[in-house]
């Protein structure tokens, strides 16, 4: 592989990420050859972005991939599988160029168990595999408990919570295209923090669509446990101009928290679902996004520390247990939003900092962005913009953040200009891991 030049790093990595990571200035020492092995466990957004920019900053380390899954398929983009306008296929991308292309080695197997001072991670049928420096990028769990009645079989079963692309997806949009005319359907939106904060609303909002030409009398409820929402203005626009929100006759009606809109229990026999409130709501679909935690990888080996999610040193991600190991994506307990853009934009961070630690250098200063799109429906979209600065300060989670979100237009142009700036993200995003 050729050597990487400035103007590469500026257009790989932007030019504000590459700066502020200490790239730029990296000196030809950064790049000598190593015989350092980095390993990663998991190969969903955060594990691919950050074999590939580890490559990229480093043609000579070897870099070893643990992926059960022969596929990745992507969440962003998965509620228009919903309403018709995406299929499961085009969001289902393989490994074939991080390993031809990126010279990857992918190991199609479980990680479970890390040997922290012995720098080696057993696997279910590899074995022992030895690494110098380990990312661990498992994403999230599912935390179940907080719906009494609601497990991981009904998840699989009646009640998919559609909250991991895949046939849970295909599963749910068969009972929202079979629902009976007049029918409810119930979202239950679960507490902060989760995967993709406006995506149970996007949900919401590209399915009251589609019922409004197929089943124009059904009727959509978002419990919710919280009390606010990523974009809410937003969506309720939107809501209010083609579902009657806030009206007796509305499509879509929001509960939240606030006015007892938490589920607590599930009654899956009788297809009941129960408030916090005391309310007994029966319907046609039911669809409970659970509340997360840190992926069971990363709790099971002691990195959360006994919590929800894994502490980190801000500077490198570094975990809290060992220096050697690092913490990236959903299941980091980092002041930013669990999106897919965060977590690539953290790998990216990382790779930096080990290949300023291989070559003996102080990491740089990590400075990481995150730019959100969504939809309401396929002709409005939305945007939101937040940058995380390093501030250096040992107390706290590390990050001075600053958010823009984009106001609320009149003009159907801007508004159909936002949902096509969406879609091209989505695409340019995807490609940008696996290609």
């Amino acid at each position: 592989m050729s050597q990487i030049t400035r103007r590469d790093l500026i257009k790989l990595f932007g030019a504000g990420a590459a700066a502020s990571t200490g790239l730029l200035g990296a000196s030809k020492q950064a790049y000598a050859k190593s015989s350092a092995h980095i390993v990663i466990v998991g190969g969903g957004i955060g594990g691919a972005a950050f074999a590939k920019y580890m490559r990229l900053a480093n043609a000579d380390v070897k870099i070893t991939m643990i992926e059960p899954n022969p596929q990745y398929t992507f969440c962003p983009g998965s509620n228009e599988i919903l309403s018709g306008h995406e299929t499961l296929e085009n969001l289902t991308v393989n490994y074939n160029t991080l390993k031809s292309r990126f010279n990857i080695d992918v190991v199609q197997d479980i990680a479970t168990e890390i040997n922290y001072e012995g720098h080696q991670i057993s696997t279910i049928r590899s074995g022992q595999i030895s690494y110098d420096k380990l990312v661990v990028s498992p994403g999230p769990d599912f935390d179940y408990q907080f719906v009494d009645g609601y497990d991981a079989e009904l998840a699989e079963g009646d009640f998919p919570h559609a909250w991991k692309a895949g046939p849970q997806t295909l599963k749910l949009k068969q009972q929202i295209d079979s629902m009976r005319q007049g029918g409810t359907m119930v979202i239950s939106a679960p507490s902060n923090p989760y995967r993709c904060p406006p995506a149970p609303y996007e949900r919401a909002s590209f399915i009251a669509n589609m019922l409004k030409q197929s089943n124009p009398t059904a009727k959509l409820l978002i419990l919710d446990s919280k009390t606010s929402y990523v974009f809410q203005n937003h969506f309720e626009h939107y809501w209010k101009q083609h579902h009657n929100f806030g009206q007796e006759n509305a499509r879509i009606e929001w509960v939240s928290a606030k006015k007892g809109g938490t589920v607590i229990k599930l009654d899956a026999a009788e297809k009941i679902v129960t408030t916090v409130g005391g309310e007994k709501i029966k319907a046609d679909v039911i669809n409970i996004i659970p509340e997360e935690k840190a992926g069971r990888f990363a709790i099971a080996n002691g990195l959360a520390l006994g919590k929800n999610w894994v502490p980190y040193e801000p500077k490198t991600f570094a975990s809290k247990v060992h220096p050697d190991v690092y913490v990236i994506g959903d299941t980091v307990d980092a002041p930013m939003p669990k999106t897919g853009y965060v977590a690539s934009n953290q790998a990216k961070v990382v790779a930096a900092a080990i290949n300023d630690l291989l070559a003996g250098k102080e990491p740089g200063t990590p400075f990481i962005t995150n730019n959100c799109v969504a939809m309401a429906g396929e002709d409005y979209g939305m945007t939101i913009t937040a940058t995380f600065r390093y501030t250096g300060e040992t107390k706290g989670k590390g990050f001075l953040t600053q958010v823009r979100t984009s106001k609320i237009s009149e003009n159907p142009s801007v508004n159909r200009i936002r949902a096509e700036v969406a879609k091209n993200w989505q695409r340019t995003f995807r490609k940008d891991m696996f290609s």
